[in-house]
């Protein structure tokens, strides 16, 4: 038992330290996805330690001290995604004054041909904006119906697993479909009008993902995640990113990016909401974000059931309410931060 602790151990505490090297290849980042499981993984180990406490070398209390540092460490990062913490964005009931918006976003795996199961829950949810990804030719033709129900539209098919559609409700005052980073991995930039005449300023996005065989680093989606953070920063009018982000909540660049944007996340206080894989239940993260500026309330959000994609839908309900924008406040970036932000957001990619 005491050999297969020292493994399992070592081999914790190892990835735990990888993450903390602050580098964009892909070993350095991939470790980051699963801190969930591993503080599970921590604290068995502990346990287990404890239960032979009386055998226990030197080497082994090191291996004690370590996995403890990292647990306490791991909580510290995860606590604020749970009911423990307090909740960033307040609850607000629906609005009757025209301001509420409601999103719909869904990864849909480009493979996944079961059109009919996200048709039915993008007609129950009855969202304003409806965005999609991964979306080749089959998609786009699969979700012509919506463009009854959703006159406005921004589209992008590609089957090389980054093509997006964007449905709108609301009138598109502003839109285009942007390539900010790489050829082939596109963007959406939209100024879209509340029924008040209120317009809101919202990036779509899904980002490269540093995959071996895809990609080795991370420096596209950490590029195109600091671009738009920036511009977030500088923007005046309310504004939203959502999408599928390819980071964990808790990682370096996607606190960074709240912090250099100062834009809100919803799930603080509230829960994970992973919404990766659909398929495996041991292995989950959040992979799928909305981030909003401060003068929103929540008034709902949700993951959905499985819709044939390895990706859970989400929606989220929102209301503008400018009178909570001096009491509501994210992370705020020190000087070095923006720096890095910026940085980050010039580096060279390769094509």
């Amino acid at each position: 038992m005491i050999t297969a602790l020292s493994i399992l151990s070592l081999l914790l505490i190892i990835t735990a330290a990888l993450t903390l090297v602050r580098h964009n290849f892909w070993i350095f980042k991939v470790f980051e996805y699963p801190r969930l499981q591993k503080l599970f993984l921590m604290v068995g180990c502990l346990v287990g330690w404890i239960a032979v406490w009386p055998a226990l070398t030197t080497f082994h209390l090191v291996l004690f001290i370590l996995l403890l540092a990292f647990s306490l460490f791991y909580c510290s990062r995860i606590l604020p995604y749970s009911t423990l913490w307090p909740k960033e964005i307040k609850r607000m009931p629906p609005s009757a004054k025209n301001v509420d918006l409601k999103l719909f976003a869904a990864n849909v795996l480009q493979d996944n041909r079961e059109y009919h199961r996200l048709l039915k829950q993008i007609k129950d949810m009855d969202a304003d904006i409806v965005f999609l990804l991964e979306t080749d030719e089959g998609w786009a033709q699969a979700m012509k119906e919506l463009e009854a129900t959703y006159p406005y539209k921004l589209l992008q098919p590609i089957d090389n697993t980054y093509g997006l559609l964007f449905y709108s409700r609301l009138k598109i005052l502003s839109g285009k479909v942007l390539f900010r980073v790489k050829e082939g991995v596109p963007s959406i930039d939209a100024i879209v009008e509340l029924p008040n005449g209120r317009p809101i300023q919202i990036w779509g996005l899904h980002p490269e993902p540093p995959v071996p065989g895809e990609n080795l680093f991370s420096t596209a989606k950490d590029k195109e995640l600091m671009k738009v953070a920036l511009l977030a920063r500088e923007c005046k009018l309310p504004c939203i990113v959502f999408g599928d982000l390819n980071d964990v909540a808790w990682s370096h660049t996607t606190k960074l990016f709240r912090k250099t944007s100062g834009l809100l996340d919803p799930r603080i206080g509230r829960g994970f909401y992973s919404t990766f894989s659909a398929h495996h239940w041991w292995v989950r993260f959040p992979l799928d974000y909305i981030f909003c500026s401060t003068d929103f309330g929540l008034v709902r959000m949700k993951r959905l059931p499985p819709n044939g994609s390895d990706h859970f839908a989400t929606f989220v309900h929102l209301v503008y309410e400018p009178r909570l924008e001096p009491v509501q406040s994210g992370l705020e970036a020190r000087k070095e931060e923006i720096k890095e932000a910026r940085e980050m957001a010039t580096q060279e990619v390769e094509q």
